[in-house]
């Protein structure tokens, strides 16, 4: 079957001198390493130890024995540059061992035939979740992803868009993105939908032929039968690449070397098929069902997402991590949207009322939006985790590699650095030191289990398995896996690929990003070691250091350099002899870079574009040490993938050309003072640092960027002044309320014009409350008819909040018999950090007084019958004044409960109202507060509970205690039961009440009334 050419490419594409020429991506499977290279890699590595201990040695004795190291600013120099010398050669060194590894294992691999992974997709199969995270994408970027994805051959793939975008868009260009990332998945399920049903029709008409005959033997006809079903899918797969959207290099990428390979081997599977059929040759039937069931799973596939910022009860941190966490922590679960005062939260559904069920799968599948993989990707990495070699992989991942064919130099030069990691990465994993590389994997969900870690945002469960604690994600749940026991893996093969930034603004951020954190997570190696000793596992040393590396040589290898460009040490120091600690290193990486498709010169390009970037891996390590001693985390900052230009930081524009005129300088010295090894090294990186500035960032784009930013920093505009409140606006409320409105309650504290004005409601939307100072309300009606405008201490001040309900049971009969009003405030804080603010401003008495009204206003929709208990400050309790009237707007029997009062304030409350006395306890406190206070109600506290399933002392002093508050006329109700163990002891202990999170959880009032409604 013929394809149609790709290589047409937009106008707009235009490519760059020095642009990337290679058209072919690597081999899948790197070619065998001769016996030569690798004695040669093994000479460099002991050449660059023998020549850092040679300068060592031979420095210690000239500058401490000798004694040319004289004075102490000699001593130190002297430390210092061996100092620098090691880090740069430990670097060097860690490099070199990885090539030898990664050679090794090319020499070592095996790839499993297709005949074994077809076997594998015949029986039964993991199940297989790919989960896509998005964040303000280009659509054909997340299209090109998705299909991808959905073009694994692998039966029943379950492919989740996790849209990350927000959800209230601030421009029409968001708006537009987030639209477009919403229709994508519909529009490719429905892609696959068509040869899907097409092929399963003919697979389950061949099983229904196979019923009259023996099911050994086939036909020729059902030979030519799937081979048209093979020449149908490769028509179709053609389809799909003459209607992608050719911009970039990607594309191109995309056609020519994942569909359209893809097409070509279905297309000759079917010419041999019909080749067979033609000489009458009879295949097994169990090898045509292997066929067939391979031609189904590359189109049995489902495609959806997910937006975790639809919803309350998910987090909402604005990083990578979280956005795949919070799909994770669902999984396995079914759920229902409920809305509460502060948006829609999900919550676990009861049997057969899920509107959202998501399965838990065998592996999860994570694939950034802007990376593409191999259709076997998945097939091959599951078949690996499936073995039992295997079984302790948690993590097994193709790191990585870049596309060729890149149109800018930037690109290609970073591209060239991404495949040399590929190749770190690989060789890690020869000495057990594998990291996660987050771009693509396929994780174990067990393992992901075992590292979960469980928090609350309110009354809401946040699961972490990724962690977010820096924004290297991946590299610290890789020491997470490796404290509880599981490995990693990386597949000796090229089977993904990602973008590279195309312009040095963009780059900036991503490798910003990537030197931020390794510190941060070095501290926690020790403790994956520590638990591999205690399993009685030995730590090797050659895994510690390159691990040590990993993390620590961004930081370490840019002070080193730029210590050794700034600092004019001591000419003694430089030994030519120091020279050839750096040549076996870059020697190598030039024949690799050569074996990747680069050139070897490109060794000096690179070194270039690390200088300048060096003030961009230096501000990444800094931000590390400034989390590490303040706690704060740093801020997750995704990497734009626009066509436009992104504008550098004008801090990486400076720096960079501070650093050109540092080596002007260093070198007009050197000539000065003679100092020619000096000025080989200063001229070296003056040439260099200049050509990576004029070819990587461009002189037209630093002046732009430059400029832009002197601009920002002259030109700032002048904002309109807002109008003062006060004047005739503040009569506003008493019209209202004259004019038959709702009147504005005596405390201030709901229905008045601040609730009006921000919730577009008298009451506030959707139970969200709005309180004001009586004070300032005072104080407005004092100024009416002036003209001066308001002060600060007469603002108006707002507290959000809004109210859950607890229910709280009688245990025998599982009966509710009442409920707890319970505040949360809209930022999260508890009702007592609240109250302490308030109390700051002047406000506690109108944010209580409007705490108990809400509740009350809310409780009027709970079943009848049942009584409202509702917590009351102390402080409001000795003000009758206001708080009887305020009580008297209750519907329903009111029950009162207080921390803290004496028996004088109690007689002064209406009658009526009873009072709950608590967080009480089991001893002879709470017995003196129930006969001085008389309360309706005791409550004990969890601590009084605190093993009464199992201590028969604690029960006795329970129950003694009901007998006695029994006597006199007093109830007691157990807080914060938590299982079914706990309330049958205090149901044998005669406790007649009981509420906690194993009966019922706080709600809001509309679940409350359909949790009601089912029991």
């Amino acid at each position: 079957m013929q394809r149609n050419s790709v290589d047409q490419r937009r106008p707009d594409a235009q490519r760059q001198w020095g642009a990337d020429r290679r058209s072919e991506p690597h081999p899948l499977v790197p070619p065998p390493v001769s016996e030569g290279r690798i004695a040669r890699g093994r000479l460099a590595i002991v050449m660059t130890i023998t020549v850092w201990a040679c300068y060592i040695v031979y420095t210690v004795i000239e500058q401490f024995i000798a004694g040319r190291a004289n004075s102490a600013r000699l001593v130190v120099e002297a430390i210092v540059y061996m100092i620098v010398v090691t880090g740069l050669a430990a670097s060097a060194t860690a490099y070199l061992i990885t090539r030898i590894g990664f050679f090794y294992r090319s020499r070592a691999h095996h790839r499993a035939p297709r005949i074994v992974l077809d076997n594998f997709l015949a029986g039964p199969t993991p199940s297989v979740t790919v989960l896509v995270p998005s964040y303000q994408e280009d659509e054909r970027v997340i299209r090109t992803t998705l299909l991808t994805a959905a073009l694994q051959e692998y039966p029943g793939l379950r492919v989740v868009l996790l849209i990350d975008d927000p959800q209230q868009p601030r421009t029409r260009a968001a708006r537009d993105l987030l639209i477009s990332a919403r229709a994508l998945p519909a529009a490719i399920e429905a892609e696959f939908a068509g040869p899907y049903a097409r092929v399963q029709a003919s697979y389950e008409k061949f099983e229904q032929s196979l019923g009259g005959r023996d099911e050994g033997v086939t036909a020729a006809d059902d030979m030519r039968d799937l081979a048209a079903e093979y020449r149908f899918a490769a028509g179709w797969l053609y389809g799909l690449g003459r209607r992608q959207e050719m911009v970039d290099h990607t594309d191109v990428f995309f056609v020519e070397h994942i569909l359209h390979p893809l097409a070509e081997d279905l297309a000759t599977i079917a010419e041999a098929l019909e080749s067979g059929a033609s000489e009458e040759a009879a295949l097994p039937v169990q090898r045509l069902v292997q066929l067939y069931r391979r031609l189904l799973a590359i189109c049995d596939v489902s495609v959806t997402s997910f937006e975790r910022k639809r919803y309350v009860s998910l987090s909402s941190e604005p990083n990578k991590a979280m956005n795949l966490n919070s799909y994770i922590g669902l999984m396995g679960g079914s759920y229902q949207e409920v809305s509460t005062p502060l948006g829609v939260a999900l919550v676990p559904a009861g049997p057969g009322r899920g509107e959202l069920t998501i399965p838990d799968p065998d592996y999860v599948l994570t694939l950034d939006a802007d990376s593409v993989l191999l259709p076997e990707y998945c097939l091959r990495l599951v078949h690996l985790l499936e073995q039992g070699a295997h079984a302790g992989d948690a993590v097994a991942q193709t790191p990585y590699s870049a596309f060729p064919g890149s149109a800018t130099r930037i690109e290609r030069i970073s591209g060239a650095t991404t495949d040399i990691q590929h190749i770190v990465h690989q060789g890690m994993t020869h000495y057990d030191a594998t990291f996660w590389v987050g771009a693509n994997a396929v994780l174990r969900k067990k393992a992901l289990d075992e590292i979960c870690e469980v928090a609350y945002e309110g009354d809401w469960e946040i699961r972490r398995y990724i962690q977010d604690r820096t924004v290297i994600e991946d590299t610290e749940s890789t020491i997470d896996l490796g404290v509880n026991g599981w490995t990693l893996y990386n597949y000796p093969e090229r089977l993904a690929y990602s973008a590279t930034p195309p312009d040095f603004g963009s780059l900036c951020i991503q490798r910003q990003r990537w030197a931020n954190g390794g510190l941060l997570i070095l501290s926690r190696l020790k403790d994956q070691f520590r638990a591999r000793a205690a399993r009685g596992q030995k730590n090797r040393f050659g895994e510690l250091f390159l691990r040590v590396n990993y993390m620590a040589s961004i930081f370490w290898s840019s002070v080193c350099l730029v210590v050794m460009l700034a600092y004019p040490f001591n000419a003694d120091l430089l030994n030519p002899i120091l020279l050839l600690v750096s040549v076996p290193y870059f020697l190598m990486m030039s024949a690799d870079l050569k074996y990747l498709g680069y050139k070897r010169v490109d060794v000096l390009r690179i070194y270039g574009f690390n200088l300048i970037l060096l003030p961009v891996n230096l501000s990444g390590s800094f931000a590390s040490i400034l989390q590490l001693l303040t706690g704060e985390k740093s801020a997750f900052k995704r990497t734009p993938k626009v066509r436009d230009r992104t504008t550098a930081a004008t801090t990486y524009l400076v720096a960079p050309l501070a650093l050109i005129a540092l080596c002007v300088w260093t070198a007009v010295r050197d000539v000065q003072l003679h100092q020619w090894a000096n000025l080989v090294f200063a001229g070296m990186n003056l040439v260099l640092a200049t050509y990576a500035m004029v070819a990587f960032v461009g002189v037209g784009n630093t002046v732009v960027d430059l400029f832009t930013h002197l601009r920002n920093w002259l030109y700032r505009p002048v904002h309109p002044k807002k109008r003062a409140r006060g004047g005739a606006s503040a009569t506003r409320p008493a019209s209202a309320a004259a004019s038959g409105g709702h009147a504005v309650a005596p405390t201030g504290a709901i229905g008045d014009w601040a609730s009006v004005l921000h919730y577009r409601s008298d009451r506030g939307a959707s139970g969200l409350v709005a309180v004001r100072s009586t004070q300032a309300a005072a104080a407005d009606r004092s100024r009416r008819g002036s003209q001066t405008p308001l002060s600060r201490s007469s603002s108006f001040e707002e507290f959000t909040f809004f109210t859950v309900f607890q229910p709280i049971f009688e245990l025998e009969s599982g009966e509710v018999v009442g409920y707890e009003a319970l505040t949360r405030f809209a930022d999260g804080s508890s009702p007592q950090r609240g109250l302490e603010a308030a109390q700051a401003q002047g406000l506690h008495i109108d944010l209580d007084a409007a705490l108990i009204r809400a509740a009350m206003a809310s409780a009027n929709a709970l079943p009848d019958g049942t009584w409202l208990a509702v917590n009351v400050s102390s402080d409001l309790l000795r003000r009758p004044r206001e708080l009887e009237p305020l009580l008297a707007e209750s519907s329903r029997p009111l029950v009162l409960e207080i921390t803290e009062a004496d028996r004088a304030d109690l007689d002064r409350l209406p009658s009526g109202v009873r009072i709950a006395v608590d967080d009480a306890g089991a001893g002879y406190d709470s017995l003196a507060r129930v006969e001085s206070l008389k309360p309706g109600f005791l409550k004990l506290g969890r601590a009084a509970l605190a093993g009464v399933e199992a201590e028969n002392a604690r029960r006795a002093s329970i129950r003694s205690l009901v007998e006695f508050a029994r006597e006199h006329g007093c109830t007691v109700i157990a807080e914060g039961i938590e299982s079914a163990q706990q309330r049958d002891a205090l149901v044998e202990c005669g406790v007649p009440l009981g509420q906690g999170f194993y009966l019922g959880r706080p709600v809001p009032v509309e679940r409350a009334l359909a949790d009601a409604a089912n029991r």
